[in-house]
């Protein structure tokens, strides 16, 4: 659903009205970064908002490489997605992009968030459920105030935000998806709703992680993906054996071995993925191939493989 230059005014009116009223819980107290009258949050690495997108139908081999979609950070940095291109194959890593806010800003987007009033308690919103099947369901984590609050609603973006209730869905619900509808656009969107000086310097800068996930996979032997499209074979960048990269990782059924890189060879696979896309084979003896997905981690997320969600 496109996002009209109107439905952006009213959300960021909406917003800064908002910004002027008590934060989530309506909780003032010196904050966890020091700054007096501020609303308690965590600080550094740790996360004070997450956005993600869980569900659908997903095939297992996308969800791990799903990231959020927006991240508020202790210390004031926003990560977000960049422009992703639309050539095939695509990049073998997301652009992601950061910009840090300075503590008045925090403030500003937590103020925002509580003037919702819906980040109180834990929240589940499942009307969309009436008219839209296999949707994501969008979950906001909140870490303010003294209190976690998960905020989760199915489908959004999928019901027309500017239309009245849809039959079967209540009027409170219909009301809590549009907000989520319109906090969301306004997450994505801060730089048309808050001033210059929320911010410490001008400009997204492009994020470099410095850690991943590797998801590896023996495919050796079998057709390549994409039809007539090239094949790219690239050496194993590393000394180890590809085979017994990481541990078997749960909830797949097909061999996959996960494991985490961090420091140097994080570097190094850095670069490498900078080098190849999203049809990219390796391999360490030229007859062995492997399949790599990596997911970048974030800063503040644990290396390490988790379990998927019910494996």
């Amino acid at each position: 659903m496109k996002r009209t230059a109107a439905g952006l005014l009213a959300v960021s009116v909406v917003l800064a009205a908002c910004a002027g009223a008590a934060g989530p819980g309506a909780t003032r107290s010196p904050g966890a970064s020091g700054e007096e009258g501020g609303i308690e949050r965590p600080s550094g690495d740790a996360p004070i908002l997450t956005v993600r997108h869980e569900g659908g139908m997903l095939p297992v081999q996308l969800q791990v490489a799903e990231l959020p979609t927006f991240v508020l950070l202790g210390d004031g940095r926003v990560i977000m997605h960049g422009m992703q291109t639309l050539e095939f194959p695509g990049p073998a890593l997301p652009a992601l992009i950061e910009r840090a806010l300075t503590p008045a800003g925090v403030e500003l987007v937590l103020d925002a968030i509580g003037g919702t009033g819906l980040f109180t308690t834990d929240l589940d919103t499942r009307g969309a459920q009436n008219f839209v099947a296999d949707g994501l369901d969008t979950v906001f984590t909140l870490d303010a105030g003294g209190d976690v609050v998960t905020v989760r609603v199915y489908g959004l973006g999928t019901l027309d935000p500017t239309a009245g209730a849809p039959p079967g869905m209540d009027s409170g619900e219909w009301e809590a998806y549009r907000t989520l509808y319109e906090l969301n656009d306004a997450l994505t969107m801060l730089e048309t709703w808050l001033p210059a000086d929320a911010w410490e310097a001008e400009g997204w800068q492009p994020l470099e992680p410095e850690a991943f996930r590797l998801y590896v996979r023996d495919v050796t032997g079998e057709p390549v993906e994409g039809g007539d499209l090239p094949e790219q074979v690239r050496e194993w960048p590393t000394g180890d054996d590809p085979a017994g990269f990481g541990e078997a990782a749960a909830g797949f059924d097909d061999g996959t071995r996960c494991g985490a890189v961090e420091n140097d060879l994080a570097a190094t696979w850095l670069a490498e993925l900078h080098a190849a896309n999203q049809m990219t084979l390796w391999t360490d003896d030229g007859e062995r191939r492997f399949m790599v997905r990596a997911r970048p981690l974030l800063p503040g997320e644990a290396a390490t493989c988790p379990e998927l969600p019910g494996s």
